[in-house]
């Protein structure tokens, strides 16, 4: 069969082309490599090189051995990497659901921190909703969730990240776009705008039970599938909002977000598999936890309008 060292011998000399020079690199008698050759010939049953009194050459049985060779001892490499990073308790690839409302600020914060530290890490990111990405996580399909549900998974260990604050989000022509804080029943009657219930019923059933005991009552609610899509129906005054601190962006004109004084019961928690007790997977915690308490402690600095 073929043998890594013997293909890594052939190598070398595919690349002098001289049998001295390549012995001299390999640190080998050159009949240790010439017998490796014969041996290699043995096996394809071909001359895999021709010696000239200046140069050698590869056949074309050579050629293709020497391609090939390159290709196999590179991922040998690879997978050897890839097992001392799993012996050393270092996983090589990271696959992450988000809801997206985390991917604006928090998610590319806590990416960079764990990029910083692990370069050679291969991250994935899979923007789902909440239920989508429990069912992902048993099927092991990613290997944490960033999630607004305050549901549990047997087996998967919770890190509540952050109870959210929520805030009105306005047009920024609006009558009440002047105040620094807005009340819920200052909103009663209005046009509201919010994503469908089948995106995240847990939410969507917290918001409107809010509501209720708020007694702010929504004249009309206009759906719109995705964050992006709901700001954008709001910059255009179809509606009003009550979002969680995560949709804020303070870079808008077309809007403006203010306090309401209230708190997401829904948690914004982070799921991982119970068994996971990776370096990385601990660094991905800390930061994410650092994050979502800068996020807090920005939204909290009452000199600063929103």
């Amino acid at each position: 069969m073929l043998v890594l060292r013997d293909l890594e011998q052939f190598v070398v000399l595919a690349d002098e082309l001289n049998f001295r020079h390549a012995a001299a690199r390999l640190h080998i008698s050159q009949p240790t490599l010439t017998q490796t050759i014969q041996r290699l010939e043995r096996f394809v049953g071909s001359s895999l090189i021709e010696r000239t009194t200046r140069k050698s050459r590869l056949t074309e049985a050579g050629q293709t051995l020497a391609q090939g060779a390159r290709l196999l001892l590179r991922d040998a490499d690879a997978l050897t990497r890839d097992v001392r990073h799993v012996a050393a308790g270092r996983r090589r690839q990271l696959r992450l659901g988000a809801v997206n409302p985390a991917l604006r600020r928090m998610v590319p914060n806590i990416l960079h921190d764990v990029h910083t530290q692990y370069p050679d890490l291969r991250i994935s990111l899979h923007p789902m909703p909440s239920h989508q990405q429990l069912r992902a996580l048993r099927e092991s399909r990613i290997d944490i969730a960033i999630v607004r549900t305050a549901e549990s998974l047997p087996g998967f260990v919770s890190e509540i990240l952050m109870h959210e604050p929520l805030f009105a989000v306005l047009p920024s022509d609006h009558p009440l776009a002047g105040q620094s804080r807005v009340d819920l029943e200052q909103l009663n009657g209005l046009d509201f705008v919010m994503a469908p219930r089948d995106r995240n019923p847990e939410f969507y059933d917290e918001l409107i039970s809010l509501y209720t005991r708020r007694n702010c009552s929504p004249s009309t609610i206009t759906e719109a599938d995705n964050m992006h899509a709901q700001l954008a129906l709001v910059g255009a005054g179809v509606g009003v909002a009550v979002q969680p601190l995560l949709f804020v962006d303070r870079d808008r004109s077309d809007i403006v977000f203010r306090p309401v004084n209230e708190e997401l019961r829904i948690p914004l928690q982070l799921l991982r598999p119970a068994s996971d007790e990776t370096e990385i997977t601990q660094a991905f915690l800390t930061s994410a936890r650092a994050c979502a308490q800068a996020l807090v402690a920005d939204a909290q600095e009452s000199d600063r309008p929103v």
